[in-house]
Formats: C-alpha cells, structure tokens, sequence
C-alpha cells in the first residue's frame, strides 16, 4: 500500500497496522512536534455512507468520552481523494496483544491495567456507550511520565443510546465477547463489557484467555490469590444477571479483594513476608501481602504500568512542565531542591486524594531525610531521599514487578519520588470516614499502613511526633 505524504497538517511516516476496514499510520504534527496516530478509511470502503458514517462517530465518541484510560481524538478531516481520517493518540508500547505474545502480565501490572481499563469502559459506560469488542488488540498502551497508560480504542462496533435496546446483530471477538452477543437481538448491554474486562483480566493474569467453562486463575498461574478468583470469574459468569453490575463495581471488587489480603496472605513463600518486614525496622508498605498488586504503579494502570489511580502523565493534572516556577503549587521561597519540585508536584498530584497535595510529599521528604538523595540506613534497610525499602520499592516503582527490585545505590529521587504518589493515592482510598486530618492521615500510612490509621481513627501515637513535623513542614511549602 502507498504511503500517503500528509493527512492535512499531519506528515506521514509509515504504516502501523492495517484492518477490514482501515488503515492506522504513525504521522508527525510538525506545528507541536508531536508523534501522532492517523486512521483512514479504506478506499473501498468510503464510498460506502453507511460504513462512512461509522466511522466518523468513533471519532466522535472517542472525542465526547475524552478520558485518559481511551484513546483521544484531537482532529478530523478528508485525504484529497475524499476518504476520512482522524488524528488520535499514539500508542508508542504498542498493544496489550503485543505484551501478551511474552505470556502472562506480573500480578501488578495485570491489576494494574485491569482497574485502568475498566474506568476506561466506565467513562463509555457513563455516556450510554457498550464498546462490546474488548480484546488485547483494542487496547493500546502509551508511555507517559509516570510510566505506562493503557488506551481503549476501536469503537467501531459500539452501540449507543437507545440503540443498545434495539435489534442487535452478532459482534465480538471469540474468547472475549459476552455470549449474548452471539445472539441475534442479544442486546448486549453494560454487562457484556463487565465480560469482556473478565476475559482480559483472566488473560493478562494467566497468558490465555478463558474457556468455557472459565477454569479459576490460580489453577494456571500459582501467583494469583484464590480471592481473585471469584472476582474474575463472576465477570465471566454466563448469565449477564449474576455478573457485576457496572465495570467500576467490578474494579471495585478487585480492590476490596486485595485488601482483605492485608491479614491473609496466599502467596508463594518467595516473596515478602511480615517477618522479612519487621527485620527492616519499619513495618509501612505492606504490598508484599498481595505480592505487589500495586495498582497504583501504572504506569496503570498504572500504573502500571498504570493504575488505577493515574495522574502525573502528559500534564494530565495541571502539573507544569517547567516545576511550577510561579509556586501555584508548590511554594518557591523555601529549602525545597529546585532540582526536585517537578518529581514533588508529580507525585503530590498523581490522583485526586483528599489531603495529597505537592507540599504534603514536600513536607515528607523533609520530615523522612531532610531531602538527602542518598541516605543510607541499613539497619532499618532504609534509603534515599523518601527512605524506601528495597523490597517493597520494587512494587511501587515504575513498571512494578516488570522491573528488578533496586539496589540501595539505585534507589534515586527520580524513582522514590513517585513511587511516594502512587503508594499513598491507593492505599488513601481506605481513609474515607476517618477523623482528623487527611493529609496527615496520610503521612501516617506511609510510615505504618492505612489499617494501623483506621483501628487509631487517626494518626496513631507511635508516629504522632513524626505527623507533628510533617504539619509544620506544610504550612512552610504550602502556597
């Protein structure tokens, strides 16, 4: 196929992938110097109004929905001969079909992307929107400042509004369409997606996707707890009534069910344990319990690879490219490193968290190590700048488990920073209800866990010293 020069503004460079109906080309917004992602209609097709129409109302949806966990759509228009095309996000990593070819996901990154995903289908949910082909090859995957992002795309066969209730063809993907769309008037609804995010949660846990019936998880990978099991299989239920409800009840559930793990651990004795924590002196962090289902880390989502809770990327926050030199966020006029005020802001604004803010991770870090990038604490295993752990560094950091646990000499403001965001951002979600101050509410979980906090109703005594400091340490950074 003849690589067409341009599509308006946008330079084309070559071909990406091709499918029926049309083609995917990497293109360069040359104006913002800026990668992009060009589709366009088949020749054949686009003189065709109705498969024309279809394809100008993903672009349209895709653009209405505008969420970061879809791919986004930033133009549209018509090549010289007529066919149209729309400028969209670049996926840089690829596709989630791609990553899968290696085998399974590592638990973090699988939950990770598997909460990610579902707020994706939540936002198309939100607008009367049923995506009803989930599949790894429809979901894309972008690198971003905080690491990873998974994208939906292909809305090719969406169903909208009141036609989701009307006469419904068969569509999907053998292996992850509900079977109700496999019937001819199934009227595939909400629940159909819940399938499919079951189908691709199952795959990305276990390096296949799901027979009929769906054997649990844990029987083809050792390394998922049983408790995920039921989460992942009754998204997969065959009939739609016993499924979960909505995609973000069963996000949701995945995250209830690792929590509960906090006082039942099921994994293999390799990793982590609370022993192993207690001779590090300092018994906060306590992920090694669902060995790493560090949502949070997307980047993920992420983290995460990209979590769920996934800020920090692309500006996606407000965060300013060049660390806040007006201190909108981040106070200027204080001992805080230049060289490390975008990291702060990052990570302060990696999720919408009561209480997290840039002069809370600031104030930490003060508190932690007085901002030394390289303190050593051996006797605790205690380093860098945000005196992480080693061992339980490894599910925070970018890319989780994906990566080697660091070194003490690895363990650099660039890695502990955000991984202090991410930590906080999902264990935060427990605080709800709990008296006092959320910010140092927060502080507190990282120095013990969010559990110690909820039994306290508060900080609890041990750290309140420590929690003292950080309050100072705020009203000085705090614009």
């Amino acid at each position: 196929m003849e690589t067409p020069p341009a599509a308006g503004r946008y330079r084309i460079d070559r071909m990406l992938g091709t499918g029926g109906f049309a083609t995917v080309w990497l293109g360069h917004d040359d104006e913002l110097d800026s990668p992009v992602a060009i589709k366009i209609l088949a020749d054949h097709w686009a003189q065709r109004s109705d498969v024309r129409e279809r394809f100008v109302q993903e672009a349209r949806l895709l653009r209405q929905v505008d969420s970061h966990q879809l791919v986004q759509v930033f133009d549209i228009g018509e090549l010289d001969d007529g066919r149209p095309y729309f400028v969209m996000s670049y996926a840089d990593r690829g596709t989630l079909e791609e990553r899968l070819a290696a085998g399974p996901l590592p638990l973090s990154e699988a939950l990770g992307a598997a909460q990610a995903i579902a707020r994706g289908v939540q936002a198309l949910h939100s607008r009367d929107i049923v995506h009803r082909d989930l599949k790894p090859s429809n979901v894309l995957i972008r690198s971003t400042a905080g690491g990873e992002r998974f994208m939906i795309s292909d809305l090719g066969i969406a169903r909208t509004g009141d036609r989701i209730s009307s006469l419904t063809m068969p569509a999907g993907s053998p292996g992850y369409m509900a079977p109700e769309q496999a019937q001819i008037d199934g009227a595939p609804d909400a629940r159909a997606d819940v399938f499919g995010l079951g189908a691709l949660t199952y795959h990305m846990l276990t390096g296949e996707p799901p027979g009929t019936p769906a054997r649990p998880p844990s029987e083809l990978q050792n390394t998922v707890p049983h408790t995920i099991d039921a989460v992942v299989l009754r998204a997969l239920d065959q009939d739609r009534e016993r499924r979960w409800p909505t995609a973000s009840e069963f996000a949701g559930a995945l995250s209830q069910t690792l929590g509960r793990t906090d006082t039942d651990p099921v994994f293999p004795p390799a990793k982590p344990t609370v022993s192993d924590q207690k001779a590090s002196g300092k018994r906060r962090r306590k992920v090694w319990l669902y060995a790493g289902a560090g949502v949070a880390v997307l980047a993920l989502a992420g983290g995460g690879t990209a979590m769920a809770l996934q800020g920090g990327d692309d500006g996606a926050n407000g965060i300013p490219a060049n660390g806040d030199p007006h201190g909108r966020l981040l106070r200027t006029n204080t001992d805080i490193p230049k060289k490390y005020r975008s990291l702060i802001i990052e990570a302060g604004s990696w999720c919408d968290q009561k209480g997290m803010s840039p002069a809370l991770i600031a104030a930490m870090l003060k508190a932690e190590s007085g901002f030394n990038p390289t303190l050593a604490d051996p006797q605790k295993d205690e380093y860098g700048i945000a005196r992480w752990t080693p061992k339980i560094l490894v599910f925070w950091q970018p890319g989780g488990l994906n990566n080697p646990e660091p070194t003490p000499a690895q363990i650099t403001p660039e890695l502990s920073i955000p991984a202090m965001g991410r930590y906080m951002c999902y264990w935060g979600k427990d605080l709800k209800g709990v008296p006092g101050d959320p910010a140092l509410n927060l502080a507190a979980t990282y120095r013990s866990s969010s559990k110690k906090v909820v039994q306290a109703h508060g900080v609890p005594a041990k750290w309140k010293a420590y929690t003292d400091k950080v309050h100072q340490y705020i009203e000085d950074y705090q614009p």
